[in-house]
């Protein structure tokens, strides 16, 4: 039972990207016109609220206002009153996702990735940038896709006469993610096709910067940086960067063929062990998650020195896929956490200095249990800036097809307290908060490296 629960963590880094991208869909432009009746309509919202009551084990963990919610819902319902396109359905019932808070819970499209190649081949293109997006405000990252741009940096005031904070507004208020950090993360990656969905489907751009400057941009057919496959060297990298310290970069911790993951992750150490590396940083600020024996195995056996636990307490909802002898359907149950892990101290590569986890606003799911873990239990201190999601995180996602509209819901199947039993409510505290600019990742490292060497200088100083 304790197995089924806290193994199923992994599918939630493929909840949000390779599942849903992955879903049949014949024309998803073509589908988002089709004519729903108001009774359809209702019919879909009755259908996946039945499916979350039955799948969910307790929504109240994450919505802050059940009777709001309550009230949001019931007023989307009476607003039916008339055919309506699935696109505009869509629109209508998409603003529940912000009131989720939680990126394992969303009502969408059914494949994101299907409808961005759509448009890519039907539409004449997406918006031709990639933006970052913090504290309300929007910033140009790239062309889409990632090229570089000459606007880079440069702040959004409208486009197609419609203010940026308009923008932000309408779109933020459909992304889901648990905090608002965490959803303008997400937003910045699914920018171009959340544009295209819920603010003009149009394929030519009047771009006012905040400079007051006004330039005329089409649109491009490239695939957005979020949605590029990213191989096994784009994913996992090492490197030395001077005599005493190396930086290992996960951004997944999921690959099909664990072996190599794990015969990789053995080289670092190796090499950490031979050239007597005393500061490892594990950067996972681009890690949405994946499966925990990952980096149970893949890295706690070279730095875990006492034994371990990844949750402390865990509600789950027992659903017929998921039932274990003797558990009764539609059950919640909730229990303590007690089967702690062995370390491996005397294992040949083990690593005996300082480690540093970089953690960011992407950093999500078994990434945030890694990071949750490694804190508590004193194997590496977390630096960066906090979190976007919840240190108690949510897992274990099931999916669910709108009957008439075809869109698709995620939710998830049980809630991990942290292993500490402490944090409820709040995202994980680097142990060193230090400032993470998106356009410029690598100078958090390099801050990192120079903090890391002072302090050594100073402790040699006569």
């Amino acid at each position: 039972m304790i197995k089924r629960v806290t193994r199923s963590l992994c599918a939630c880094v493929l909840s949000l990207t390779t599942v849903v991208y992955g879903s049949a869909q014949a024309d998803p432009i073509a589908d988002l016109q089709q004519t729903l009746t108001a009774a359809q309509m209702r019919q879909d919202i009755d259908a996946w609220h039945q499916w979350l009551h039955d799948t969910h084990p307790d929504p109240s963990i994450r919505i802050a206002d059940m009777d709001m919610f309550k009230q949001r819902l019931a007023g989307i319902e009476n607003s039916f009153d008339g055919p309506q396109t699935t696109l505009q359905f869509l629109d209508g019932i998409t603003p529940l996702n912000s009131l989720f808070n939680d990126g394992h819970m969303s009502l969408m499209v059914p494949s994101q990735g299907k409808l961005v190649r759509a448009l890519m081949d039907q539409e004449g293109g997406l918006f031709p940038f990639e933006v970052t997006v913090s504290d309300g405000q929007l910033f140009i990252a790239s062309q889409l896709g990632g090229a570089a741009t000459e606007h880079h940096g440069k702040q959004l005031s409208h486009i197609n006469g419609v203010a940026a904070d308009s923008i932000y507004t309408t779109l933020m208020a459909r992304v889901y993610g648990d905090t608002v950090r965490h959803r303008e993360a997400i937003l910045a990656q699914k920018f171009a096709h959340y544009y295209w969905l819920f603010i003009a489907q149009t394929n030519t751009f009047d771009v006012q910067f905040q400079d007051g400057n006004t330039t005329t941009f089409e649109g491009l057919s490239t695939l957005p940086v979020a949605l590029q496959n990213e191989g096994f060297d784009e994913l996992f990298t090492f490197e030395v960067l001077d005599d005493h310290q190396a930086l290992l970069t996960i951004n997944l911790f999921w690959w099909e063929d664990k072996d190599r993951f794990y015969a990789f992750t053995e080289s670092v150490f190796k090499q950490l062990k031979q050239q007597g590396i005393e500061h490892l940083i594990i950067d996972v600020r681009q890690n949405p998650g994946g499966d925990d024996d990952t980096w149970k195995q893949g890295i706690l056996t070279y730095i875990a020195d006492k034994p371990y636990r990844h949750t402390s307490r865990y509600t789950k909802k027992i659903i017929a896929k998921y039932m274990d002898e003797g558990e009764v359907l539609g059950d919640v149950v909730s229990e303590d956490y007690d089967a702690f892990d062995t370390p491996q101290p005397d294992h040949p590569l083990h690593f005996d200095g300082d480690v540093t986890v970089v953690i960011g606003a992407l950093t999500y799911s078994s990434a945030l249990v890694f990071a949750n873990t490694v804190q508590d239990f004193g194997f590496a201190q977390i630096a960066g800036e906090p979190s976007g999601g919840y240190s108690w995180q949510t897992g274990g996602i099931q999916f669910f097809t709108l009957p008439n509209s075809g869109l698709k819901a995620v939710a998830p199947r049980f809630y991990l307290h942290r292993p500490s039993g402490e944090g409820k409510g709040q995202q994980v505290m680097p142990d060193v908060e230090l400032r993470d600019d998106p356009r410029t990742p690598r100078n958090l490292i390099e801050q990192l490296a120079r903090r890391y060497n002072d302090r050594a200088t100073t402790a040699v100083s006569p």
